[in-house]
């Protein structure tokens, strides 16, 4: 059996999520002039799952320097340069970064964009931000853990991290039956699902989807719990839209401090 390096992987969802910004996708619609003008006049309302906004308490009392983890597409980044935040944005794919910078040159505030795989060491020096949010995405890498750590690395003392991410039952379900809601919904995999083993297995790979993979709730919570943090909330979060979420929620965010 062929193996696949993580860096493979990494490049391959990167041309995915290339592809996912040229078209209309929940994560890559860049936030319009209009858009921009209003979230300037109201509280800061900002999604790490696709339906619900972070509590505003999130927000009290943390610093204003914030990294945008896996967060480019020109979303969660004018939000908080609306509110006066100093914003970094890392991100894989080089649109999504574009997008990013269009929105910060139309808008005229500064941000800085990096394009940097996560699951590497961050490009940034030791409790270099206040904060970062961490939109729905880590379930396009295969390990967890060294990305906790590194968010606890950069983080202040006191700093907080927010972070999206997907309902592992998801990945138990067949594609086709998750996207026809008329269809049953039909199990074939095994938690967890691992995308990298099953694309080497004979499974196609394709640019529709990349290379996915499911997380225990051990790697989600414990994986932050074990690099140190402290969680302080959580919620859940679906998406009607979806055939499994019409029935249980698909997503969920978490609030952890470093201590």
């Amino acid at each position: 059996m062929k193996t696949t390096s993580m860096n493979k992987v990494s490049d391959f969802n990167a041309k995915t999520w290339d592809q996912w910004s040229q078209e209309d996708f929940v994560w890559t619609v860049p936030c319009s002039a209009e858009q921009f003008a209003k979230i300037k006049e109201r509280d800061i309302e900002l999604i790490l799952t696709p339906m619900k906004k972070a509590p505003l308490w999130w927000f009290e009392g943390v610093g204003k320097r914030v990294l945008g983890l896996a967060s480019g597409g020109g979303q969660q980044g004018p939000v908080l340069a609306a509110h006066d935040y100093c914003v970094t944005i890392l991100d894989n794919s080089m649109r999504q970064l574009k997008a990013e910078r269009l929105v910060a040159e139309r808008e005229s505030y500064p941000i800085l964009a990096l394009q940097a795989d996560m699951t590497l060491p961050f490009p940034f020096k030791d409790e270099t931000f206040d904060m970062i949010i961490h939109p729905v995405s880590n379930c396009y890498i295969e390990d967890l853990q060294p990305t906790w750590n590194e968010c606890y690395r950069v983080l202040r003392h006191a700093g907080v991290l927010m972070a999206g991410w997907t309902n592992p039952i998801v990945y138990m379900f067949d594609d086709e039956s998750l996207e026809n809601q008329d269809a049953p919904l039909i199990i074939r995999n095994k938690l967890p699902y691992n995308g990298r083993l099953e694309i080497e297995k004979g499974a196609e790979l394709s640019l529709d989807t990349g290379y996915q993979f499911s997380h225990t709730l051990e790697a989600q919570i414990g994986g932050q719990l074990k690099a140190g943090f402290m969680l302080k909330d959580f919620y859940e979060d679906t998406d009607p839209n979806d055939h499994l979420g019409q029935y249980t929620s698909i997503f969920a965010a978490s609030l952890a401090v470093k201590l």
